[in-house]
């Protein structure tokens, strides 16, 4: 925490002067939204879902000033409560300086969003899609606290190759990142038997590289992340080897209509060694996956579905729902004016893989579970 602190102040600290000399290209933009989840069966996302739950309220604010062509600065502060997930205090998703020396080359230092796969970077901000969940496979909002940001400095720039083949845009970053203390990952291990005296962390070196093609709208790329963490339980200690984790995605992106398709595989081997017990060793084979689309059918309305789906391939039991989860989803949003927007989104999941807890499922989980989201939003 004291590293987190004093490097937030760093960045802030050779800001200070700037943003005394020039207050005028401050922005300030956020959103708030609310929503309902009811589900027909098992309790979902550390919700009682299947009482009907108003448990999702989220907000942000961002201020961002830019002190010079080259510069900003700038700052978000987040809060969710989410079931039991989330907090009563706003916490920081990123903060930072971002210093752009040309278009092929810009630096950010700070707490830094982590650019991965399609939407890793842009989960924090719900006015800027159209579902109300991302695919739960590979984008888990009971996870985000954790897998949001680090803590580091990244490169990064627009190389333009020609008028016949676009152009690259990269993301080098390295970084330090820490477990939420108050999330979907935390618990799953709390659940697990592994009770943390002091949340784990490790390292976040990874690299994402995007084709911007030559055909309009046409956007293909792959990141891959090589991440790790040590910690300490109550009563032993807790890490994870050096793993990567790896994706390729594609979208495209039209006028009216767009489609997006991006796979994971992620392996990761933990070792739990707990006083007076020998070590216990497990792996985890993570492949998951989703396609999607989306049509305005107004300037207003937009409608679209996704399939997602998610295996851990290293119990080789693919037929118990604890090791795989497939989503089909229907959604849509309605802009009423710039400030207010809607969702609604049904959700139709076979398996348990994800997003779902033992605390509020104590009968234990049926194989299928459909739930119904409507969320409100208001943006400026």
């Amino acid at each position: 925490m004291r590293r987190r602190i004093l490097l937030l102040l760093f960045v802030f600290g050779l800001a200070s002067p700037l943003f005394g000399q020039d207050m005028s290209n401050i922005q300030i933009h956020g959103f708030a939204t609310q929503a309902l989840l009811y589900s027909g069966s098992n309790n979902y996302l550390g919700m009682y879902t299947s009482q009907g739950s108003t448990g999702w309220t989220e907000a942000a604010i961002n201020i961002v000033d830019q002190p010079s062509d080259n510069l900003r600065i700038g700052i978000q502060l987040h809060y969710i409560r989410l079931g039991i997930f989330g907090g009563d205090e706003p916490s920081i998703d990123w903060a930072m300086g971002d210093y752009r020396v040309k278009r092929w080359l810009g630096i950010r230092a700070g707490k830094v969003k982590i650019r991965w796969g399609l939407y890793n970077d842009t989960q924090d901000a719900d006015p800027g899609y159209m579902w109300a969940l991302l695919p739960e496979s590979i984008y888990s909002i009971d996870d985000r606290a954790t897998t949001l940001s680090q803590l580091g400095g990244e490169l990064y720039g627009d190389l333009p190759l020609s008028k016949r083949w676009g152009s690259i845009v990269y993301s080098l970053y390295f970084g330090d990142y820490y477990y939420s203390s108050s999330d979907g990952l935390t618990e799953g291990f709390k659940e697990a038997g592994i009770n943390f005296a002091n949340t784990p962390g490790g390292k976040t070196p990874g690299v994402d590289l995007r084709w911007k093609t030559p055909l309009k709208g046409l956007l293909v790329g792959a990141s891959t992340q090589r991440v790790d963490a040590r910690g300490t339980l109550t009563n032993g200690t807790f890490r994870i080897a050096p793993y990567y984790s790896t994706t390729g995605y594609a979208q495209y992106d039209a006028h009216k209509f767009f489609l997006a398709y991006q796979y994971a595989r992620t392996i990761a081997h933990q070792d739990v060694e707990i006083t007076g017990q020998p070590p216990a060793l497990s792996v985890s084979d993570a492949r998951t996956w989703f396609v999607m689309a989306g049509y305005h059918l107004t300037d207003k309305l937009e409608v679209g579905a996704y399939y997602s789906s998610e295996l851990d391939a290293a119990p080789h039991d693919n037929s118990d729902p604890a090791n795989f989860g497939h989503d089909w989803t229907i959604s849509s949003r309605y802009d009423f004016n710039s400030y207010l927007y809607g969702k609604l989104e049904g959700h139709f999941i076979n398996g348990n893989v994800s997003g779902f807890y033992d605390f509020d499922n104590p009968n234990g989980l049926k194989p299928r579970t459909n739930l119904l989201v409507a969320k409100v939003g208001f943006v400026f």
